[in-house]
């Protein structure tokens, strides 16, 4: 379980493990949950309530409490999303992107997967800048004892971030042998590691030279997977059943969520993507057909002032009814030219505007409400 996380500061040594920051779980007694009672879901609901309400003030660290209060009582995936928005908000890096692949860990079918799997990205190229990547690391049994470059971390399941290249990984626990790896870390995307310890008396595995697995995306799958699949996420007015599904780490329900959508309200500083410009080609499209209608006009008026003065038996009528046609047709061309004109100033301001994209923010943009809604 690591539902609430505690940030230790490591000093930096020369063994390669340079200012690690590392998360153990705050609250043991969640490892395994029985299923919420009414009386909970009603308590949770208010706790969720109430963080909503603080995020939108912006007290995130106290909205945060009230989110994991919350949780606490009736256990969702979602809870973790809306967490990692306020670590992000308060520009935690480390814990937010915790947050976000927890999220993704335990509701793999979620509906905003696309867009969390993509402020995740955007948590790494920022954690690159630092010069440092996240390592999860799993264990057999939980809780077995976790050291890298010689220095103890905490209990399995646990974050640390780490500097890229070779790391030495050290796994132990009561009644199981040590387990030793070498692994690579990568220094551009959050990677994990899950080490089964063999109990003692057993036929010892081989020490190996491993590259740590990179966090999965898109399709992630739990590291240690929860032992009944979760039901696709999915938007409904129902409310959750008490059912709650358990892990090895975290007791998380998977249950319809309702009210805004995770991508209704405030993104999570996704990497940007360009707007489409269809209004511009609809604008250069006209400005083009004007420019050809104009053209078309143009040529027809010369042509019939030509053919007039070309004709030495014209009639006094027919000449005046030429040189009538021929303005009219010039009268249509200035028209055609004059609306190109404006379309191709209007395009080319579109062009600007509908392709302007927000840049990767620090945080959150700030105020409203979390994304994420639950029905208790």
């Amino acid at each position: 379980m690591y539902k609430a996380l505690v940030m230790t500061c490591l000093v930096a040594a020369s063994s390669g493990l340079a200012q690690p920051i590392v998360f153990a779980p705050r609250l043991p007694g969640l490892v395994v949950a029985a299923a919420s009672t009414a009386a909970d879901a009603d308590e949770a609901k208010k706790f969720f309530q109430w963080a909503q309400k603080l995020y939108k003030a912006g007290s995130f660290k106290e909205a945060i409490a009230k989110f994991e209060e919350a949780y606490r009582l009736k256990p969702h995936p979602v809870i973790y999303y809306n967490i990692g928005r306020c670590y992000e908000q308060l520009g935690e890096l480390p814990k937010a992107l915790r947050n976000y692949r927890d999220y993704l860990r335990l509701m793999p079918q979620a509906v905003d997967r696309e867009s969390v799997t993509d402020a995740i990205a955007n948590l790494e190229r920022r954690l690159k800048e630092k010069g440092v990547q996240q390592m999860m690391v799993f264990a057999e049994p939980e809780g077995a004892r976790v050291a890298i470059d010689g220095r103890e971390i905490g209990g399995a399941p646990i974050t640390v971030e780490l500097t890229g290249g070779d790391h030495q990984l050290v796994v132990t626990a009561k009644g199981f042998q040590k387990v030793e790896r070498s692994f690579v870390m990568s220094s551009t995307k959050s990677m994990e590691l899950t080490i089964v310890l063999k109990p003692e008396g057993t036929a010892p595995a081989k020490p190996a030279e491993v590259a740590a697995a990179p966090a999965p995306t898109p399709a992630a799958t739990p590291a240690i997977p929860p032992k009944e699949k979760p039901a696709p996420a999915e938007v409904a007015s129902k409310p959750p059943a008490d059912t709650t599904t358990k892990t090895r780490t975290v007791t998380a329900s998977t249950a319809p969520l309702s009210a805004t959508s995770p991508t209704e309200a405030v993104a999570p500083a996704p990497a940007p993507r360009k707007a489409g410009r269809l209004w511009t080609f609809v604008a250069g499209g006209v400005a083009v057909a004007g420019a050809g209608a104009g053209a078309v006009l143009g040529l027809q008026s010369s042509g019939t002032i030509d053919k007039m003065w070309n004709n030495p038996g014209r009639t006094k009528a027919e000449a005046d009814a030429a040189v009538s046609q021929a303005a009219g047709m010039a009268t249509g061309a200035n028209v055609a030219y004059g609306c190109a004109g404006v379309a191709a100033v209007a395009a080319v301001v579109l062009f600007f505007v509908e392709g302007k994209a927000p840049a990767p923010t620090a945080a959150l943009s700030g105020g409203g409400t979390p994304a994420a809604a639950l029905t208790f």
